[in-house]
């Protein structure tokens, strides 16, 4: 766990020197989290380096170029600890491909599995492979993504947990598809709309499926989100489900989303 937090702490202060500040990269980070099973809440952190391969972007309504963007990020909960290391190209700044490896440290036996049955502890890995689109017209947006991860557990002979989404897997392998759309309206530095999630072990099947309503404003460098809608799993029943995030932007990226 220790070296997890001193990698937070040591990627936090990195931009704070002149020459990370004047180059190509970026930073944010900030701190999410949400109601359903079970209150959790993270702080994360993620840098990355911009590198146009056409076109220019000087202002926010430029699209016409594309950029190649490997980053590192990090996430904290105190009892799950994660790096990422990820590349996304963009042959044009609406349409993004993605591949990067995560590793999971969790420390947490979490109450809504029985973690006597289940793999809950240790390090997990994921390795990913993602697309995702943005459209947009007068002021409406739409951002598809579609993730294919394949998942290793520490322990090969218990099925394999996964509580972010709150279903469970096969033991030591699984695959998962997350299908993500979010459709919205812009109105000056405010966003009204509505996303839908749904997830899935390939092997046991098991899957997650959310609709939300979601709200989100901008602040001088900060973006509050706020999101509430019915979540269920197959080890989770039919609820409501609030969710936030307060995203703090030091560097901005060239990405558009």
């Amino acid at each position: 766990m220790n070296k997890f937090i001193f990698f937070f702490l040591f990627f936090s202060i990195l931009i704070t020197t002149d020459g990370f500040s004047k180059s190509k990269f970026d930073f944010s980070g900030g701190i999410q989290g949400r109601t359903l099973p079970s209150f959790g809440a993270e702080i994360y952190a993620e840098s990355g380096y911009n590198q146009l391969l056409w076109g220019k972007k000087e202002n926010k309504t430029d699209f016409k170029y594309g950029l190649i963007r490997p980053s590192i990020g990090a996430s904290t909960s105190a009892v799950i600890n994660s790096i990422k290391g990820e590349i996304e190209f963009f042959p044009i700044s609406i349409l993004g491909l993605s591949a990067g490896k995560q590793i999971i440290h969790s420390n947490f036996n979490f109450p809504f599995f029985d973690c006597t049955q289940i793999a809950c502890t240790g390090q997990f890995e994921r390795n990913f492979i993602e697309t995702k689109m943005v459209l947009g017209l007068k002021g409406w947006i739409a951002v598809g993504n579609y993730k294919m991860d394949t998942l290793n557990s520490p322990d090969p002979n218990r099925p394999m947990a996964d509580w972010r989404n709150v279903i469970i897997g096969e033991a030591d392998h699984e695959v998962q598809i997350e299908k993500k759309l979010l459709v919205g309206k812009m109105i000056g530095q405010e966003l009204f709309g509505v996303m839908y999630e749904h997830v899935q072990f390939q092997g046991s099947r098991e899957m997650k499926e959310s609709f939300i309503g979601v709200y989100q404003t901008a602040s001088k460098n900060n973006l509050y989100l706020v999101g509430a809608g019915t979540f269920h799993t197959n080890q989770q029943a039919l609820g409501l489900q609030i969710y936030f995030r307060i995203h703090h932007i030091s560097l901005p990226s060239l990405k558009l989303f």
